[in-house]
C-alpha cells in the first residue's frame, strides 16, 4: 500500500474526535491556492514526490502561505549510483 493510501485510511479511521481535516492531492493542479485557505486554521502542507513537477504551486506556499498561516514541508529523494 502507497503511503498516502496508507495515510487517508488511517484519516478516515480515527476514533477520536478533533478539528483535524486531512486532505489529499495526487497533481499538483489539484492543489488550492494558499489564498484559498482559511487563515484563522493552523494549516500544514506538505509536498512529496514532486521533483519532477512543475514547481509553481510550491512556490506559492513558500511566497504566500505565511498569509494564510501555513507551514510548509517539502519532500523530496535523489537516489544516485555511485561509481
Amino acid at each position: 500500500m502507497s503511503p498516502i493510501k496508507l495515510l487517508e485510511e488511517m484519516a478516515k479511521n480515527r476514533t477520536s474526535r478533533s478539528d483535524i481535516e486531512c486532505k489529499f492531492f495526487e497533481s499538483t493542479s489539484d492543489v488550492p491556492d494558499p489564498r484559498d485557505l482559511r487563515p484563522e486554521k493552523k494549516n500544514l502542507m506538505v509536498f512529496g514526490d514532486l521533483l519532477l513537477e512543475r514547481q509553481n504551486k510550491c512556490e506559492a506556499y513558500y511566497t504566500r502561505g505565511r498569509h494564510s498561516n501555513v507551514d510548509c514541508f517539502y519532500l523530496a529523494q535523489n537516489h544516485s549510483v555511485a561509481r
